[in-house]
């Protein structure tokens, strides 16, 4: 009888720490790229899906087809020649918020933060690391992070990013109603 009630009172415990746990998502993150050494060079894609739980879990994925690019041949380009989209459709991230206990959720303000991941563009996996901001304003939460990331470290390479760009800026922001 002893050993049940403390297994209940465990089962409780876990269940209300589990329960305490929030999640957020949107299917409209926002991510944008401009070459490094051509801003001439930039797209967006306002349809990332994006995952945030308070225990510091985050995610990203997108189709490559959605990024839009001003000029049309830029976009046939980039989606047949160097991200080739019809063999590698999506790109992901999944990662931590490396000190997620400087975040109070429920308390508005903005919040510096450290994110530490996998990358997954063009079928190869490589770790990330950023810095962030996640700003909290009448409990809606925001996500935002700026990174530079070299594309032959992606497998995305040949003459022409030889000839365009191979490090690209990308901002990420992801609005969590």
């Amino acid at each position: 009888m002893h050993m049940k009630f403390w297994s209940f009172l465990l089962f409780i415990g876990l269940a209300t720490t589990l329960s305490a746990q929030k999640k957020y998502s949107t299917n409209n993150a926002i991510v944008h790229f401009t070459a490094a050494d051509d801003t001439d060079i930039e797209a967006i894609n306002k349809e990332a899906v994006s995952r945030l739980e308070t225990n510091g879990d985050l995610s990203f994925i997108l189709l490559v087809k959605n990024f839009k690019f001003e000029m049309e041949t830029m976009q046939k380009h980039f989606n047949s020649e160097y991200l080739e989209s019809d063999q590698f459709p999506r790109a992901f991230f999944n990662g931590k918020i490396t000190n997620i206990n400087t975040v109070n959720f429920s308390k508005d303000g903005k919040y510096p933060i450290s994110v530490a991941g996998n990358m997954q563009v063009h079928g190869v996996n490589k770790p990330i690391q950023t810095n962030g901001m996640i700003e909290v304003n009448n409990g809606i939460v925001k996500a935002s992070a700026t990174f530079t990331v070299t594309l032959k470290d992606f497998g995305i390479g040949g003459i022409l990013i030889k000839m365009v760009a191979d490090k690209i800026n990308i901002d990420v922001t992801a609005t969590y109603p």
